[in-house]
């Protein structure tokens, strides 16, 4: 990109440096960091001293600076850096946010907005109300295109191996949209239910709420519109997707399985599942007891996937995996998961009534006769299935149930609540003890344990050792055996690793041969359940591309955005109200019974109150709610950004300047009395476009009767290292002034100054106008504001016309006139501090009064208040300075290459 003039900044400074350098002939680009073109004057209600609308004055240079045929305008843009190009021009580097909005297709229609549930504070007026996370800067916005402000991954979203969007469902369900959410869900997975009851809910161990009073019980409300979806008659069946005439052959029917084939029939593949069980579903049908997982949610949720055309064969065991391209499958993704029983190799494992915990959880889930009534049962291991299978012994009746681990009870691989509910059940936990051998003639009667000393050698690898004079014998007539999972590969004839798990591409999921993909447990080894979702969501976007002939690249399928940093979430607010956490509910009986549910459903006030704790970490929470309102299809949400390296002939700088921060004086209450506001917004409750539909004190609705100004802050204050006078302060109180006491004409307004400074045309007779209109002025600086019961707010001021005594008066609403200071980021975009700055650190200019806009870098210049305080006149006027600066420039470079 190649151009005459770059302009950083579309304030008033900036637009009018635009086009008079376009009118000129000059090819512009205009860089804005923000969503519209205008900058801070088309915040403003009216300018002074003419009390002219400021949106009628600066709207029809927003539309002719969009529109000019020599400038190029990129809004929600940044300038990273500029550098010289030695020849007396610059490349600069600019970097373009992403809108995750199509602008060509985008209408401006504002649907996106009214549909987001996500709420921000607004910018426009001056945070006092909210926005939403997608939104359009404001009513006369310049380009009028709506934004999207992602902030990032939410924890909850970015931590969740199946790639749920958690932090958009939870939005939902707290809009009370629980269809939507359950829809959600569905983009990444049919297994809604048996993800709401048996995931172990990685994301809310990443909620940031966690950080305050407790995370969000992001689980459960999966749950809960899982349950409310399948609790309620379908009314219409799921539309089958267009036939693309290619077919997909998909070895197993676990969560991988299952996940592949639902994105992949949605996609338009002819998907047939081969699952040598009786029961589709894998570990979710097979190995979870029904207290945990009932089988009926299962199969709800396996019916999603049959509801859009995929065909599960039962009872069908695939060994040659090459067969299938010759029944005519175009791809094979092979999801086996791990069900093969790992042994321990130890005397007497082969005695009767010892038994592997795969098997025996298979057959209780199946309903095969499993007689435990008034035995003895041994569970040997510490992970999740050994506490499966002795929470099931549990309720078939045994007498006794002890589970001995080679870990102490601290590093047992099964999670914490899991061994606290089996404790609770009346299971004995042995840990730390492991297996020496079993006893019995035929059938086993006992086993020998001896104390574990270590589970895993210095490298991490499995290598216990034992003390083998520390043993204690335990009677048992059964035992089953939780040892370990591992995968049955060995018919594929694919190539596998040490561990006999599939080799596939850890990116891509391809095997060695093209057209066979794996997925899942069958790859990774025995992983959670939203893990080898994870992997089918991958392996189906692969194979898509695969058929396509596209190139498998594996950075296609991640995350664009990082994830969020949680101390900056928790950054946003300086207080937050306690919100207490949803407690668990699982009912637990010392001898349970039956394979009853032990933890009970949310109810829907439950639900909402749990969703409405959540801290909106991401800003954006990718709901959905504006791609299913957009009636154009222009939200991009896996919209990237952009680097741009752009060719400049000149540069003016118009980034100008940044309003103090009214929390630097903390004697004034900003940010902890709702009542204390700064000048920018009171100019919004003034404005025609204000926040509310009158001028009203923010704490409580209220039209304010007794309004209090206080001059100077932030400006000519050595205390805050601002000692120069911001010149505009006075003058636009003065204007807010005569606007309250016409919007207000009962209101009373004190001004409290030290003096006022009305010096430009007109001004002084402005600033006498508002003293003639009832206006009181009171010379002295006020010290300190506290705050009544009612809201009112008590200021303590030094009353210099009546002898310097102290005095105290009451207000309902204060107004602090702040004052600006310089803009940072001008000096920021060239590297080594090369560009000059006054003594105040505004953008030093040669001589302001007979060179004004150059500054020290041959070919670039300043416009406007980034020089220095300027009102709006001042800032007209400097602009076309260093516009003629700038035209000269670009001058004298055309002579010195025509010589």
């Amino acid at each position: 990109m190649k151009y005459d003039a770059l302009v950083v900044g579309s304030g008033i400074g900036g637009m009018e440096s635009a086009l008079k350098l376009g009118d000129m002939g000059y090819k512009v680009l205009v860089v804005e960091k923000e969503a519209s073109v205008g900058g801070k004057m088309i915040l403003l209600s009216k300018v002074f001293p003419t009390l002219d609308c400021a949106s009628c004055i600066s709207t029809p240079k927003m539309a002719a600076t969009i529109h000019h045929p020599n400038i190029d305008v990129l809004t929600y843009a940044q300038v990273d850096g500029i550098r010289s190009d030695g020849n007396g021009g610059y490349h600069a580097t600019i970097r373009q946010k992403p809108k995750f909005i199509d602008e060509v297709a985008c209408t401006g229609c504002r649907q996106c907005e009214m549909a987001c549930n996500v709420a921000v504070p607004d910018e426009f007026n001056a945070g006092m109300v909210s926005r939403r996370a997608a939104y359009i800067a404001f009513p006369q916005a310049v380009p009028k295109k709506a934004v999207i402000e992602r902030a990032g991954v939410s924890p909850c979203t970015y931590e969740c191996p199946a790639g749920i969007k958690a932090h958009g469902y939870v939005a939902r369900v707290r809009s009370g949209e629980y269809d939507q959410a359950f829809d959600l869900v569905l983009e990444t997975t049919p297994l809604v239910g048996s993800l709401g009851r048996a995931c172990y809910a990685p994301c809310e161990d990443e909620c940031t709420r966690g950080e305050l009073e407790g995370p969000l019980p992001i689980r459960r409300l999966k749950r809960f519109i899982a349950d409310r979806h399948y609790g309620q008659p379908q009314s219409t069946a799921p539309a089958r997707p267009e036939a693309n005439g290619k077919r997909v052959a998909i070895v197993g029917s676990g969560p991988a399985g299952l996940t592949a084939a639902w994105q992949l029939a949605r996609k338009g593949y002819g998907v047939k599942i081969f699952e040598s069980a009786s029961t589709p579903g894998g570990m979710l049908s097979l190995g979870i007891p029904a207290y945990r997982l009932p089988n009926d949610v299962v199969a709800d949720d396996v019916s999603n996937v049959t509801a859009i055309g995929v065909e599960i064969a039962t009872d069908t065991r695939v060994d040659d995996v090459a067969a299938l391209r010759n029944d005519g499958f175009d791809a094979v993704l092979v999801a086996t998961g791990t069900h093969k029983s790992v042994s321990l190799r130890v005397a007497g494992e082969d005695l009767e009534g010892v038994r592997s915990a795969l098997d025996f959880l298979r057959a209780v889930k199946l309903g095969e006769p499993v007689d435990l009534a008034g035995k003895r049962v041994l569970v040997v291991g510490g992970g999740n299935v050994a506490i499966d299978a002795a929470r099931t012994a549990r309720r078939l009746g045994a007498a006794a149930v002890d589970q001995a681990s080679l870990e102490c009870c601290e590093e047992m691989p099964a999670h914490d609540f899991e061994v606290d509910e089996a404790r609770a059940e009346g299971i004995t936990l042995h840990d730390g003890w492991g297996i020496d051998h079993f006893t019995g003639d035929h059938r086993v009667q006992g086993a020998e344990l001896k104390v574990c000393t270590c589970v895993f050698d210095p490298d991490g690898r499995f290598h216990p050792e034992y003390d083998d004079s520390q043993r204690k014998s335990l009677a048992c007539d059964v035992v089953i055996v939780a040892a370990g999972m591992g995968a049955d590969t060995e018919a594929f004839g694919l190539e596998t690793n040490g561990n006999h798990t599939l080799k596939a591409d850890p990116g891509t999921l391809q095997t060695a041969v093209p057209h066979v993909f794996a997925a899942g447990d069958v790859v990774t080894g025995p992983t959670m359940i939203t893990t080898a979702v994870g992997q089918g969501r991958r392996a189906a976007f692969m194979i898509d591309r695969y058929l396509q002939g596209i190139e498998l690249d594996a950075g296609a399928f991640d995350e664009a955005l990082p994830v969020v940093d949680k101390a900056e979430v928790l950054g946003r607010q300086d207080v937050y109200d306690r919100r207490e956490p949803f407690e668990p509910s699982a009912v637990m009986s010392a001898a349970p019974s039956d394979f009853g549910e032990t933890e009970g459903p949310m109810t829907e006030d439950e639900a909402f109150l749990g969703a409405a704790r959540c801290l909106d970490c991401g800003v954006c929470s990718e709901c959905h709610a504006c791609v299913d309102a957009c009636p154009a299809d222009a939200i991009k949400l896996d919209m990237v950004g952009e680097e741009i390296e752009a060719e400049v002939g000149s540069v003016v700088l118009a980034t100008g300047f940044k309003l103090f921060p009214a929390d630097a004086k903390p004697q004034y209450g900003y940010g902890r009395y709702k009542n204390v506001i700064t000048g920018m917004q009171m100019d919004r409750l003034l404005a025609p476009t204000r926040p509310y539909n009158a001028v009203l004190r923010p704490s409580d609705g209220k039209v304010p009767d007794n309004i209090a100004y206080i001059m100077c802050t932030g400006s000519r204050d050595e205390t805050v290292d601002n000692p120069l006078c911001s010149k505009i302060c006075c003058m636009y109180s003065v204007k807010q002034n005569q606007l309250i006491m016409g919007a207000l004409p009962l209101a009373d307004v004190t001004v409290y100054y030290i003096d006022v400074r009305s010096v430009g045309k007109g001004y002084d007779e402005f600033y006498q106008q508002a003293r003639d209109m009832g206006a009181n002025f009171v010379k002295g600086r006020v010290s300190g504001i506290t705050e009544t019961d009612e809201g009112n707010l008590v200021l303590r001021y030094e009353d210099i016309e009546n002898g310097g005594t102290l005095a105290e008066a009451e207000h309902d609403m204060v107004v602090l006139a702040v004052g600006v200071q310089p803009n940072a980021e001008a000096q920021a975009l060239f590297a080594d501090g090369a560009l000059g700055l006054d003594d105040y650190f505004y953008v030093g200019e040669a001589d302001e009064d007979l060179d004004p806009g150059r500054t020290n870098l041959p070919g670039v210049f300043v416009a406007g208040s980034a020089a220095g305080a300027k009102d709006i006149p001042d800032s007209i006027l400097h602009a076309g300075a260093a516009v003629a600066q700038a035209a000269a420039h670009l001058e004298r470079a055309k002579v010195k290459v025509s010589a």
